[in-house]
């Protein structure tokens, strides 16, 4: 592992560089886009109108996990994208002479993200609250139902709280400790099998089953007329089979970093599941476009994955991770 690695140390840490640079960019395009959206929601006098004919209680909620909170946790993943920049940066430039500043930027990055989790607790205590008052209206569109919001908010943001934000504070603290590398990369594996399993793949297969909730707003297009449509199927499949199936490769290429060997890890394998899992957000990028977007097929789905919506689509590139990895260990098998 090591020999692969410094044979290519160069070209890895420039592509992880390129990769988190877009993490940076779309971080500050969200964080943007959320400041403005808050902006807009304090002045709109349509959705005070509404909200305002609910209790105190209620208002406060709603302005709370829509406007103040959501914004804050976008913020707060822009400032962990400027720290994870710094680092790969330093790393980019300077090796394991910059590793002090690599490390006390990481664990800034690391605390940042956590936060960005834990700030959505408002919007979870919100969704729970809406399902136990059913009278209230969270949106200002009609009525939404109420299991579009334990499916589509509570349910996969309360996992996401309990599982994502733990991890990163767990590796933060090996990291901060000055752990061992082997201990290191095993909290690193965790984290992304959270990631991968809990964050993407649980979440998404829970918001398909939001999708599924009858909706007469979605152009009476809901349920299963929406999932049995052709192109919808596929993507269902690739998210609930696809997404779990590279979840399971994750866990087993990266169990002997879990198991404390990291050095028994097959890179290529490793590059072929990152190539794999940013090929996914590809495939649902394409498949918006494709169909029309959520003008065409106005549905939780399509809201999630819109290019505009899916703070999480700087995972495309991670592509020029995983590709190179797989080049570079089969040009170490062929040399």
């Amino acid at each position: 592992m090591g020999t692969w690695q410094e044979k290519y140390s160069c070209q890895i840490r420039l592509c992880i560089f390129i990769a988190v640079a877009v993490y940076l960019l779309y971080a500050i395009y969200f964080a943007v886009y959320g400041l403005q959206f808050s902006i807009q929601l304090s002045q709109d006098q349509y959705v005070y109108s509404l909200i305002s004919k609910n209790s105190l209680w209620w208002q406060i909620a709603y302005y709370t996990s829509e406007g103040i909170t959501g914004s804050i946790a976008i913020v707060l993943r822009a400032f962990a994208a400027i720290f994870a920049t710094y680092a790969a940066y330093q790393y980019l430039r300077k090796k394991d002479a910059a590793m002090p500043t690599i490390k006390k930027n990481t664990c800034r990055a690391l605390l940042l993200e956590a936060a960005f989790f834990l700030a959505i607790i408002p919007s979870i205590i919100a969704a729970f609250a809406y399902n136990l008052t059913t009278t209230e209206y969270l949106f200002y569109f009609d009525h939404t139902p109420e299991l579009i919001l334990l499916f589509g908010t509570a349910i996969p943001c309360l996992a996401m709280v309990l599982t994502a934000a733990p991890s990163l504070l767990k590796l933060r603290s090996k990291i901060k400790a000055e752990a061992s590398t082997p201990v290191i990369i095993k909290w690193a594996s965790y984290t992304a099998l959270t990631y991968i399993l809990v964050v993407f793949w649980f979440n998404y297969c829970m918001l398909w089953g939001a999708n599924m909730v009858p909706y007469p707003r979605a152009n009476q297009v809901y349920g299963l007329d929406f999932l049995l449509q052709p192109v919808n199927l596929t993507s269902f499949a690739v998210t609930a089979f696809g997404l779990l199936a590279v979840g399971i490769a994750a866990y087993l290429t990266l169990r002997p970093a879990i198991q404390g060997e990291p050095s028994r890890v097959n890179l290529g394998r490793l590059g072929a599941v990152i190539a794999a899992f940013s090929s996914y957000f590809i495939f649902n990028t394409v498949y918006y476009l494709l169909t029309g977007g959520y003008e065409a097929n106005p549905s939780v789905w399509y809201e999630v994955i819109s290019p505009m919506h899916n703070a999480n689509l700087w995972t495309m590139a991670l592509l020029v991770i995983g590709l190179p990895m797989i080049w570079f260990n089969g040009v170490k098998k062929t040399g």
